[in-house]
């Protein structure tokens, strides 16, 4: 083999190729201590309640959904940010919407929509089920 064929060869993937190829998480190292401290922390309730009796005549439990939040001067600026969402990720499941008409402390009105959604699960590209009972 020449020297003009091998550079013509492909290389293999380096590692910075393969990282930029798995899902980045949006803001960084404590996104994902956060969401773990607080499905904990939510957790731990659950099991207080179930233990102590006190949610016997309730089903209470904990959800690993994500939240998008979608916020306009608005309320069609909110909720075209939400439609916007759902147009260009459609793989994504909304499962619940929540709506706040939000006033700061210079008299400014700001509408939010939080989208709870889920992705597709990689292997067989079906949603799970992200409730975990105590």
């Amino acid at each position: 083999m020449t020297d003009d064929q091998h550079t013509a060869l492909p290389a293999p993937m380096r590692a910075s190729m393969l990282t930029a190829l798995q899902p980045q998480v949006p803001a960084g190292p404590s996104f994902g201590r956060d969401l773990v401290r607080t499905l904990h922390q939510a957790s731990a309730v659950v099991v207080g309640l179930a233990s102590g009796g006190e949610a016997a005549c309730s089903d209470v439990e904990v959800s690993a959904f994500g939240a998008v939040v979608c916020t306009g001067d608005t309320p069609a600026d909110a909720l075209e940010a939400a439609a916007a969402v759902a147009r260009r990720a459609p793989l994504l499941e909304i499962h619940a919407l929540v709506w706040a008409r939000v006033e700061g402390d210079d008299s400014a009105v700001e509408y939010k929509i939080t989208m709870t959604v889920s992705a597709p699960e990689p292997g067989v590209g079906e949603h799970g089920d992200f409730r975990h009972r105590a």
